[in-house]
């Protein structure tokens, strides 16, 4: 609205009915957009604290969202305009819709009040052989994340979480590698798998010939010509080398266990901020034939112009070199899905994604009303500064003008820190308040205690522990009694393939 020849008192009247001051999400990504020219509309009467309009010049914009960026202060599109409060000099406007870049130019608080904005549409033809920025700094000093990612401020510090994360070590992780290859960390490999045809005409492995030594067992030894599924979530920045002939094995044993290039930095801080969305399958799973980086839908530019898509429709950061722009996907779980559901043949290997659906965690509505319980897997997974208790989906929202606070996420996932126990073994503290523990029945009685142990999931939107088959939840009971372990008369033991070091102890 134009601000010139209204009454001081009609003007706050004014203000305080038709103005509706919200915000929004917080972009966690590299860099900040483009921004793009606005021309004032006509030029009123000056007066600081008077609210402002922007008209976007685009036929067909049904929705967008404005910011005066350093007040948190936010509008979304209605009758073809936004309406803001006052902005002051040095502050900046903010304008995004859904299929644009974000626009961002500064106010004019003394002589402005209408501004115009056309906004350019991103480029949707995705460049297949797009080379990825690395995280890690090399050889270029500024084409990478941690450039601007290690800290210099509390909310610029994702490349340091992302560095404790889990997803930073998907393919430097010897649990993965040795698997994958069929040898120890020393690097020795055992015999390639040896087959044959049953009776029954199937295709069975032989015995392996046990003169040979046997290191465990390898997809690659059983496989060695097939780089398998894995790539497509331990390896995406691997694609396109890859998928033009790259072979995984190479790559392991070019790195061993190290990041030397962007394709051993597992899932990439660029991998993530280049996808748009996800593609699933009717029954809200991914698609069978599309694991990991080949549900994913991408925006990755055909030129050296830097771009970004993150969870913010506003740039925090105002900077004319960067483009970025906003997608729903990031606060959903199904940005998660492709990697954390996987079946093979008939049987259902990883399954939190799925299981997570299975929960009145993923209902963002019950019986038509808001479910304050709907938990995404970043709202618990990426760790806001704020409480998430209490807030409604919508509030946590990316690319929202209702989110409020909910902005900051954190990339170290499942918390990787010290354990408060032993501070010399860093553990993933998210774990801790997975699961809670119950001593009941406890009696005594003719030289015996007895009771029993419970463990209950308190903690997980998920079955825990989830995922991986590898992952094992271990209960070891010990009784003290003056300084002394009391012997088990009777009761479960923990077996020797569940972990030799508990093997035999009381416990399950």
């Amino acid at each position: 609205m134009s601000a010139a020849g209204v009454h001081p008192k009609r003007l706050w009247r004014v203000w305080c009915l038709g103005i509706l001051l919200l915000f929004c999400v917080v972009f966690s990504s590299c860099g900040p957009l483009k921004s793009v020219a606005a021309t004032p509309t006509d030029t009123p009467v000056p007066r600081e604290k008077s609210p402002i309009t922007v008209k976007i010049t685009n036929p067909g914009i049904k929705t967008a969202i404005a910011y005066v960026v350093e007040t948190n202060k936010a509008d979304s599109l209605d009758q073809d305009k936004l309406s803001l409060p006052a902005c002051s000099e040095a502050q900046h406007i903010s304008v995004w819709a859904p299929g644009y870049y974000i626009s961002t130019f500064p106010c004019n608080g003394k002589a402005r009040f209408d501004y115009s904005v056309s906004l350019e549409a991103i480029n949707s033809a995705d460049n297949p052989n797009y080379t990825w920025v690395d995280a890690d700094p090399r050889t270029d000093a500024t084409r990478n994340c941690a450039n601007c990612h290690s800290g210099q401020s509390p909310n610029l510090a994702e490349y340091l979480e992302w560095n404790q994360d889990g997803h930073s070590k998907a393919l430097t992780n010897p649990l993965f590698w040795t698997m994958y290859m069929g040898m120890d960390i020393n690097s020795n490999s055992g015999p390639q798998t040896q087959w044959g045809i049953s009776g029954d005409e199937q295709r069975i492995r032989l015995t392996p010939d046990a003169a040979l030594p046997n290191y465990g067992p390898g997809y690659h030894l059983d496989y060695p010509g097939d780089n398998g599924n894995c790539i497509y979530c331990h390896v995406p920045a691997g694609l396109p080398g890859i998928a033009q002939g790259v072979a995984l094995p190479d790559l392991i044993n070019n790195s061993r266990g190290g990041r030397i290039n962007v394709a051993t930095e597992g899932v990439t801080c660029d991998v993530c901020h280049k996808a748009i969305d996800v593609r699933l399958d009717g029954n809200g799973l991914p698609y069978l034939d599309r694991p990991g980086i080949l549900s994913m839908s991408f925006v990755r530019p055909s030129s050296f112009e830097p771009f970004f898509v993150g969870p913010q429709p506003y740039e925090s950061i105002p900077d004319s070199t960067v483009k970025k722009t906003c997608s729903p996907v990031f606060s959903e779980s199904k940005f998660c899905a492709a990697c954390h559901y996987g079946k093979f043949g008939d049987v259902v290997i990883y399954n939190s994604y799925g299981e997570w659906l299975e929960t009145s965690y993923s209902k963002k509505e019950i019986d038509s009303k808001e479910n304050k319980n709907y938990r995404s897997c970043q709202d618990c997974h990426m760790l806001y500064d704020q409480k998430v208790d209490g807030t409604s989906p919508s509030q946590r929202s990316a690319c929202s003008e209702a989110n409020l606070k909910l902005h900051n996420f954190n990339h170290n996932m499942m918390n990787h820190g010290p354990d408060p126990d032993n501070p010399a073994r860093e553990i993933p503290l998210l774990v801790r308040k997975a699961a809670t523990l119950s001593v009941d029945e406890a009696k005594m009685g003719a030289g015996l205690i007895t009771f029993k142990v419970t463990v209950k999931n308190t903690g997980a939107g998920h079955k825990f522990p989830t995922d991986s088959p590898l992952r094992e939840l271990i209960l070891y009971v010990q009784v003290m009694a003056q300084n002394t372990s009391l012997p088990q008369v009777s009761g479960p033991t923990i077996p020797r393939w569940g972990a030799l070091d508990y093997a035999g102890y009381p416990g399950e």
